[in-house]
């Protein structure tokens, strides 16, 4: 059943303000690796003031946030051995 609030369907994104601009790239959960995809475009793309440290930095806390999120759910999912 579809719940409008169900962490899978929301809206997530990674934000950087870099001098005067504002980066904002949102995704859903399981579109994780079309981000990835998309930065290293927006990285390769000489028209944009977004540079592959900006694509690492990003990518890295998309990272970072992935690995608390599986944290929480083998937490939530994982029966203790006592």
């Amino acid at each position: 059943m579809h719940h409008p609030n169900d962490e899978s369907e929301s809206i997530r994104q990674l934000l950087l303000v870099k001098r005067d601009q504002r980066w904002v790239f949102r995704y859903r959960s399981g579109e994780e690796q079309d981000l990835m995809l998309h930065l290293a475009r927006t990285a390769q793309d000489p028209q944009q003031d977004f540079d592959w440290f900006d694509a690492a930095v990003l990518s890295h806390r998309l990272g970072t946030r992935l690995a608390e999120q599986l944290k929480q759910w083998m937490g939530a999912n994982c029966t203790s051995g006592r």
